[in-house]
């Protein structure tokens, strides 16, 4: 999403946007998270060819993040937001968006 996109949307529009294997992927998320997007799909018997792309889609949504705890190498590992949180994090974005575009004008 671009910055005007954060600034125009609501809370509920982000729900909106979970459907079909977005919402497949969210639910594998929080089922079998948290870990690597390969550990994740394979838990829950999703193609990662399918699961990955989703994942990413989610990440920049905030419906999950990287793990507070993170491997010296190889793929990050990855958790769901709780609600709350999930919530709090749009409300963090959505106004640093918006003082940005205030300081351009």
């Amino acid at each position: 999403m671009k910055p005007i996109d954060f600034r125009l949307a609501t809370f509920a529009d982000l729900q909106e946007r979970l459907q079909g294997q977005r919402a497949a992927v969210l639910a594998a998320w929080v089922k079998h998270g948290p870990g690597t997007t390969a550990e994740v799909a394979a838990r829950a018997g999703i193609s990662i060819l399918s699961f990955r792309p989703r994942s990413t889609e989610l990440f920049q949504l905030g419906f999950i993040r990287l793990a507070e705890q993170q491997p010296a190498k190889g793929e990050g590992v990855y958790v769901a937001r709780e609600y709350a949180e999930h919530v709090a994090w749009f409300t963090t974005v959505n106004r640093a968006e918006m003082q940005i575009e205030m300081a351009f004008r």
